[in-house]
């Protein structure tokens, strides 16, 4: 599972299409040590972003070809763990409670007190991490479930259920041997340190048994 020790770096995007925003924001993370990644068009951010570290996305809504909250849609679908701060001058109640129950940190309003901003980068950068590192958790644990044989996922998925392995046996019509080789390899197959090691983390990051 990842850990801090193996987290990367957390990177601040700021997206906006206007070049004199992007310009004073930058200037203003700078002052507390904050260097950010600049793109002037959403879908340009979306083509560069491949996913493989935390990030904090300061991103205007209005802009040209996609807009923000378009954005927002794409990046749950790839990278639900990305940590959006929007900012508009054009903002309302209803896009502000749409954005946050889509996940992101805040809104904030043009013009905004500049240590808001900085704050809320702040606070954004530490989530931006807590949730790559639950993603990437959330993922190691369904890959290994998928890794498994039919076989083994429905024995599995019994396991999880809480049926012992006498009742597995029954179940299946299979000898209670049969299915404590099935439950061995299930642990080798998924490095786990126990089978009910293996069961607390697919309950826990809820992954998914397929048929």
């Amino acid at each position: 599972m990842a850990t801090p020790d193996t987290t990367p770096a957390t990177v601040v995007y700021l997206v906006d299409d206007d070049p004199e925003v992007c310009e004073s924001v930058a200037w203003l993370l700078g002052s507390i040590g904050v260097d950010p990644v600049v793109f002037n068009a959403a879908d340009e951010f979306l083509a560069a972003y491949d996913g493989s570290h935390p990030a904090c996305v300061i991103l205007d809504v209005r802009m040209p070809r996609m807009s923000g909250t378009r954005l927002q849609e794409d990046l749950n679908a790839v990278a639900p763990h990305v940590a959006i701060i929007f900012v508009s001058a054009h903002g309302d109640i209803k896009m502000s409670v749409r954005t946050m129950q889509r996940g992101a940190i805040d809104f904030l309003e043009k013009p905004y007190e500049p240590q808001r901003l900085l704050d809320v980068v702040q606070e954004a950068m530490g989530r931006a991490k807590e949730r790559f590192e639950d993603f990437r958790a959330r993922t190691e644990v369904q890959q290994k479930v998928d890794s498994l044989t039919p076989r083994e996922r429905e024995i599995l998925r019994l396991v999880v259920e809480g049926l012992p392995s006498q009742n597995i046996a029954r179940r299946l019509s299979m000898s209670v041997k049969t299915v404590d080789v099935h439950r061995a390899r299930i642990k080798a197959k998924t490095d786990a340190d126990s089978i009910s090691t293996l069961v607390r983390d697919v309950l826990r990051y809820g992954a998914r048994i397929r048929e």
